[in-house]
């Protein structure tokens, strides 16, 4: 029996320092994937002049689709009195993650830029004529409100928190539509010019925002999550589940639609199209995004095993990663300029483009960045509602 018991410590022992474990890989693999960017610049990288936005911009996309989709989820359940959503540790348990989603998508643009000093010059002398421009206000005012929401979500009976909630989860729908509506703006680029690419965007936004709240819910580090029995018959977790299944199906609907028409229609040549679904990038949207992201995922999600929901909720945020790849690399493979691509030669001028090693080095960074962020913010919350209990 005592052997039993130690045997039983020592695999709760290991289970409480694994996720230590993989954050101090990730740290460690992506501080040194920084100093390379640092010190080397952009030669490193495996994108170029024809191509210039890579896995960062990718991740970009991402963090800001998990970011607002956790927001919209998490607010609209604590006004809408949600079981499992009700109470403010849940609430702040949400806007804390959806801040560690966003900072890390800002470094990844950050580091993207050839002159990053120069970031916040959109800030100063901001033409609103301009998506980036447009996008970067619209962020600032997010993080804004998120704060705000935080601060009243300690203050016992409060009658600003749900208006500055509503307000806030406005501008978490209105952002990852954006991102869509920012590709779509690019008018001589005929592959991102498409009405249906904000509603993908805003589908996929729910979607993340369900799977990452999954995520968390099986990572119980505060009070807001429960434990035990408690844990079985948490309500959240079915309602969760519910709404990534509805998100990844409604993306998969949408999706289909888009690609079909290029595909079956007789009159629609796409190079971008076929790049994706029968090029180069073929096993990114057949192999991680359809069939890992979408087909597993979905089965995992859908068995009445709570722990495989957890990998399901996992294997839809790799999904649609390599979804928001899907739509940024093959827009930019199709020189607009007949002949461009001959006219020149150099490695930085080619109209393809995979990640390099500093590059996923750098992406593991960001997500050891947003893993801390979360961690700390979670410390935050509990030493915060200790100061105000009766919050």
């Amino acid at each position: 029996m005592e052997r039993a018991d130690r045997t039983v410590r020592a695999r709760g022992d290991w289970k409480k320092a694994l996720p230590w474990i993989i954050w101090g890989g990730l740290f460690l693999v992506g501080l040194y994937g920084v100093f390379q960017r640092i010190d080397q610049g952009h030669e490193l990288a495996g994108y170029g002049s024809y191509v210039p936005w890579g896995l960062w911009i990718g991740l970009y996309f991402l963090g800001v689709g998990i970011s607002g989709g956790v927001f919209v989820i998490g607010a609209g359940g604590f006004i809408l009195g949600w079981p499992g959503f009700s109470r403010p540790s849940e609430l702040r348990r949400a806007i804390v993650l959806s801040v560690a989603a966003i900072v890390p998508a800002f470094l990844g643009v950050a580091l993207d830029l050839g002159r990053p000093e120069r970031l916040f010059s959109i800030l100063w002398s901001p033409s609103f004529t301009s998506m980036m421009a447009f996008n970067a206000w619209m962020y600032n005012a997010f993080l804004l409100m998120a704060g705000l929401c935080w601060l009243f979500s300690f203050m016992a009976e409060s009658a600003w928190l749900k208006p500055f909630l509503i307000l806030g989860g406005f501008f978490s729908i209105l952002f990852p539509s954006q991102s869509g509506v920012f590709f779509e703006a690019v008018r001589t680029n005929d592959f991102w010019q498409s009405p249906i690419l904000s509603v993908l965007f805003l589908a996929s936004a729910i979607a993340l925002g369900g799977a990452a709240l999954l995520v968390i819910r099986f990572l119980p580090s505060s009070e807001a999550v429960p434990t035990g029995e408690a844990f079985d018959r948490d309500p959240a977790l079915e309602r969760l589940r519910i709404i990534t299944l509805g998100g990844i199906a409604v993306y998969i609907v949408f999706e289909f639609a888009e690609f079909s028409i290029a595909v079956w229609n007789p009159a629609a040549d796409s190079p971008n199209v076929a790049f994706l679904l029968f090029g180069e990038y073929w096993w990114v949207f057949w192999i991680v995004h359809i069939l890992v992201g979408v087909l597993l995922a979905m089965a995992f999600l859908a068995t009445p095993a709570k722990k495989l929901w957890f990998l399901g909720a996992l294997l839809a945020i790799l999904g649609f990663g390599a979804a928001r790849m899907g739509v940024l690399v093959p827009g930019q493979i199709a020189g607009q300029i007949p002949g461009l691509a001959e006219a020149f030669h150099d490695p930085r001028l080619v109209y393809s483009y995979h990640p390099t090693s500093m590059e996923y080095q750098v992406g593991c960074f960001m997500v050891a960045l947003g893993v801390s962020l979360f961690y700390i913010g979670n410390r935050l919350n509990r030493m915060m509602a200790e100061r105000f209990p009766k919050a």
